[in-house]
Parts: C-alpha cells; sequence; structure tokens
C-alpha cells in the first residue's frame, strides 16, 4: 500500500463514529430508537416524557416566529442515540412563549449540545444568551415516549422539563428552566440552576433534586433515597417514606412532614428547620444548623437517645416520656425509651423545640 493510501485509510479511521449516523429530522416527524440510553439537547424550550410503547419514540415541533430556522439531528453510536435541536449562530435567544422568563449564557455548539465536557470540535466560539424578549424568536417544544427501562438524560436551558409516569434512570438537567417528575419509579435526578425542582409521587426508587437558587419539593415518596441539595433555596417534602433521607440547603428552609424513615441527615447554613415524623423507628437521625431555629415532631413511640448541643441553650421540651440524662453547659441529652436510636441536634445560635 503506498504511503498516500495509506494516509487516507489512517484518517477514515479517525472521524468520529457519529458522524455517518447523522440522520436529519423534519418538525413533527417521529422518530424511534430502540437505543439503551437516549439524549435530549433543546436550549430553548419544553421536553416532556411519557411512559409506554416497546422503543423510544421522539416528536419535536418548531415553534415560534422563527422556528422554521431550527434544524433538528440524531446520532446513534451503540446504545446511545442523541435528539439535537441545532440553532442558528446567533447571539442572543429569546424564551419560549408562556415560559418562566429565566435567562442563561452558555456556549451553544453548533451541533446543539451544551454543557458538560464535550472538547471544542463544535465550539462558535462565543456564548449565547438564552432567555428574555429579544433576539431570535424560535424554540421546540418535544414529547418523549419512554419504555419501562430506559436511561434518559434531558438538557433544557430555557423553558421547562417535565415526566410522568415514566419508570427507568432520568435525569433532567436545566439551566434557567424548572423541572419535574409525577407517578414515577426508578433512579432520577432533577438538575436545576435557577429552576425549581419538584417530583410529586415516586413509587419506588431513588431521587436527588439539586438546586442552584430554585426550590426543592417532593410529595408522596417511597423508596430507597430522598435527597434535596439547594444553595439559597428551600426543601419541602411531605408524605416520605424512604429508608433515609438527605435535606441540604444554603440558606433556605427545610420543612419536612409526616415522614417515615429510619435515617435522616438536614444540614442547613442559616435556614430553620421543621421536620415532623408521621411513626416508624428512627435509628439515626442528625440535624445541623448555623443559626436557624429547629422544630423537631417525633413518633409517638419513639426508642431513642437525643443529644442536643445549643450554646443558647434555649430548648423547649413539649412531650412526654422524655427523661433527661444530663442537662448542663456541655449539652443536653435525652432518652426515649430505652435510648436504641441515635438523635444529634446541633446549633449555633437557633431555637430547639421537641414535640
Amino acid at each position: 500500500m503506498s504511503n498516500y493510501r495509506h494516509a487516507v485509510l489512517l484518517m477514515l479511521l479517525a472521524l468520529p463514529a457519529t458522524a455517518a449516523a447523522q440522520t436529519r429530522v423534519t418538525s413533527g416527524q417521529r422518530v424511534t430508537s430502540t437505543s439503551q440510553r437516549i439524549e435530549i439537547y433543546d436550549a430553548a424550550g419544553t421536553v416532556t416524557l411519557h411512559h409506554g410503547g416497546s422503543a423510544t419514540e421522539i416528536t419535536a415541533t418548531a415553534q415560534g416566529a422563527d422556528g422554521s430556522q431550527l434544524q433538528f439531528e440524531t446520532d446513534e453510536d451503540g446504545g446511545r442515540m442523541r435528539f439535537r435541536v441545532i440553532f442558528p449562530d446567533v447571539s442572543t435567544i429569546a424564551s419560549p412563549d408562556g415560559s418562566r422568563g429565566g435567562t442563561s449564557n452558555l456556549n451553544l455548539r453548533s451541533d446543539g449540545t451544551f454543557g458538560g465536557d464535550q472538547g471544542r470540535r463544535f465550539s462558535r466560539g462565543n456564548d449565547v444568551r438564552i432567555g428574555g424578549n429579544g433576539g431570535f424568536r424560535g424554540y421546540a417544544n418535544i414529547e418523549v415516549t419512554v419504555p419501562d427501562g430506559k436511561e434518559v438524560v434531558v438538557h433544557v436551558a430555557v423553558g421547562k422539563a417535565d415526566a410522568d409516569g415514566v419508570n427507568g434512570n432520568v435525569t433532567l438537567d436545566t439551566w434557567a428552566a424548572d423541572a419535574s417528575a409525577t407517578n414515577v419509579s426508578g433512579d432520577w435526578l432533577l438538575d436545576t440552576g435557577s429552576g425549581s425542582a419538584t417530583i410529586n409521587g415516586l413509587r419506588s426508587g431513588s431521587v436527588k433534586l439539586d438546586t442552584g437558587s430554585g426550590n426543592g419539593s417532593a410529595t408522596d415518596v417511597s423508596g430507597d433515597l430522598l435527597d434535596i441539595d439547594t444553595g439559597s433555596g428551600g426543601a419541602d417534602a411531605t408524605n416520605v417514606t424512604v429508608t433515609r433521607f438527605r435535606f441540604d440547603t444554603g440558606s433556605g428552609d427545610v420543612r419536612a412532614t409526616r415522614v417515615h424513615s429510619a435515617r435522616g441527615t438536614v444540614d442547613t447554613g442559616s435556614g430553620t428547620v421543621d421536620l415532623a415524623y408521621s411513626d416508624g423507628p428512627i435509628d439515626d437521625l442528625s440535624i445541623d444548623t448555623g443559626s436557624g431555629r429547629v422544630t423537631l415532631g417525633l413518633p409517638q413511640n419513639v426508642d431513642a437517645r437525643l443529644t442536643i448541643d445549643n450554646n443558647d441553650h434555649d430548648i423547649t421540651l413539649d412531650r412526654q416520656g422524655a427523661i433527661y440524662e444530663r442537662r448542663g453547659d456541655d449539652g443536653t441529652v435525652l432518652r426515649f425509651g430505652e435510648g436504641h436510636g441515635r438523635i444529634k441536634i446541633d446549633t449555633g445560635s437557633g431555637r430547639i423545640a421537641i414535640r
């Protein structure tokens, strides 16, 4: 083989494997994939996941005055399929009609992807501002039907991402958009920048709500883990039955009611904590606040030893059955029942109420 032909062959082998698998899709066209992992990129618009079928079905519809300039592409590589909304080379993209109006600056690549460590091959070199009323007025609404057991990752910058009835390993990754899931099961991550993260109904599995400044809210959650992590937003949970929970906020408040969980952790910087159990044993619970107030409602038949470290000594005990084992400047220890479980409350200057 000549050196020239050998060099050409090496260049062909070095081409990305996904290049040959790229397919252009028209607005309203249904795309079907049997891949195990599905990734969707929509910088401006709405992505909605529904349960059903034996293969994943995706339908994207261009919207807005400039929607006709949008392009849609898919590529498949082994067990992964990506669906990408490609925007023209503009500096500003307006918010989708009816969206919450958040804005975000991001490196929107020419292939429609953004975020993560994707390299610079498709980079346009400048950040695109997405949100507000000015600029390119086009966006995409995407409907996705997801069979059981799939792995789905949704990326939305401005707009919203929703899921209903889906059973799988799902990530809703948004920048300045809300993310929500209803009546789902499996392992879920709702990761937002300034948008809210909401789950209403987890039948089984685990869920993590991770926000920068948005609120994290969970209702009717049953499974292994509920994890709400916010920067300045609050954490709210109601009717929770899990093996373990974790609430972590920077300055936001934590409010959780009707909780049934043997293990849990609550950590706030300056937010208050209102935690009320419905029933069940408590094996290990830790509450740590910087300056926030703590109100803890224990189950009726709690069997645990409660240790309180509070510099202000401002503790209110409003229930029967507690035995003081220690009370002084070095802390307070209360025993309920035989004291088999462990509860620890540590506050800098906040008041503590035990009910």
